[in-house]
């Protein structure tokens, strides 16, 4: 009888102990849900609500970086909610391969659009030439191109997933039919794809960009450029870089469990904690471009501020309290030099003034 009320009390604590875990990565994944959302709206807004801004090859493709992120957050949070919950697949079953075929789409959109804008700051820094014949038409349609090759890379998700009952539990996954061999094949590509490929490039790339911008013989800045210029391109940069790292930073531990098991060929079990942290830290990347924007860009810096004056003005009890905290970052933000004027600018196009150009300033950042 001791025993086995002693088994029972085991029991209850480690259920208690899952519940407390699984509720604090509720709120975890709440509040990268919230974060994320927002801040890609945000940016989605402050993109298609400047004209100048949409005259710029890179913001077309920040905005469609911004839309890949947002979808790949709002398509996860159906599969978090019922991972969290723990009862299996809870939804109908049609939805099934659906939802994992816009979880990778929008995950592969996201890589493959970072890439681009890799490829393109790479071309406008240091073959300018060539960059000259990169139009907007150009733009559009690499960036269609990269929604077509991420929407055939997700398309084995769409056709070999179903629902499957294991012990009375649904379970969304790879359909019988698909060969092991096939799908193992499919899953060393995906890793190349997603996190191999993107690394070499973009590294290559944006140390190149760096000696060229950095280096003591920099052509960008010569007599008809000046300093300012350089400045907005090395913060461009800086900014790209940021957001680079954290997409690696954010994905480097579950891709190295998966090239560890590659290497090794044996299987790791992880306890719930780690496996919600992992998968919370992978998340939690298609949130953080926004953040990297307004701590780095002048331009969506001014936005979110006054953003932030708007919400104040309609919550009269925030307003006392932030109003003033808002006209003091205001205003250390545009002591920043503003005289790199029109002289540099051609209606918002980038291949001479680097990043966010307009008529009235070079939105120095």
């Amino acid at each position: 009888m001791n025993a086995y009320a002693n088994v029972s009390n085991v029991d209850y604590c480690l259920l208690c102990s899952l519940f407390t875990l699984n509720t604090l990565f509720a709120f975890i994944f709440a509040a990268i849900v919230v974060v994320g959302v927002c801040g890609n709206i945000f940016v989605v807004s402050v993109i298609l609500t400047d004209r100048k801004l949409l005259n710029s090859s890179i913001n077309l493709f920040l905005l469609n970086l911004a839309l890949a992120d947002l979808g790949n957050l709002i398509a996860c949070c159906p599969d978090i909610a019922m991972f969290l919950y723990g009862a299996g697949w809870l939804l109908p079953a049609f939805l099934c391969p659906s939802l994992r075929f816009l979880e990778e789409y929008f995950l592969y959109a996201s890589v493959l659009m970072q890439m681009s804008i890799g490829i393109e700051r790479f071309m406008a820094i240091c073959t300018p030439m060539r960059m000259r014949r990169f139009s907007r038409r150009t733009s559009a349609l690499l960036i269609v191109s990269v929604w077509v090759i991420a929407a055939m890379f997700a398309s084995p998700y769409l056709m070999f997933h179903r629902v499957f009952v294991r012990r009375t539990i649904s379970h969304c996954f790879w359909s019988h039919t698909l060969p092991t061999r096939t799908k193992v094949i499919f899953k060393y590509a995906e890793c190349v794809m997603l996190y191999v490929l993107p690394l070499i490039l973009l590294t290559v790339l944006y140390s190149t960009m760096s000696r060229v911008l950095w280096g003591k013989t920099s052509h960008i800045a010569n007599e008809t450029q000046q300093a300012s210029v350089l400045r907005v391109r090395r913060s461009v940069v800086k900014m790209l870089i940021i957001s680079m790292l954290l997409y690696f930073i954010c994905y480097s531990p579950i891709q190295g469990i998966f090239l560890t098991q590659i290497i090794t060929q044996r299987d790791f079990h992880f306890g719930a904690a780690l496996r919600l942290t992992l998968n919370a830290l992978s998340f939690s990347s298609s949130s953080a471009n926004p953040i990297v924007y307004i701590v780095c860009c002048r331009h969506f810096r001014l936005r979110f501020l006054a953003t932030l004056r708007l919400l104040c003005s309609v919550l009269p009890y925030s307003r006392r309290y932030f109003t003033v905290s808002i006209e003091i970052a205001e205003d250390e933000t545009t002591r920043l030099p503003n005289r790199a004027s029109s002289l540099y600018c051609n209606n918002g196009i980038t291949s001479k003034s680097g990043f966010l150009c307009t008529l009235r300033n070079t939105e120095v950042m």
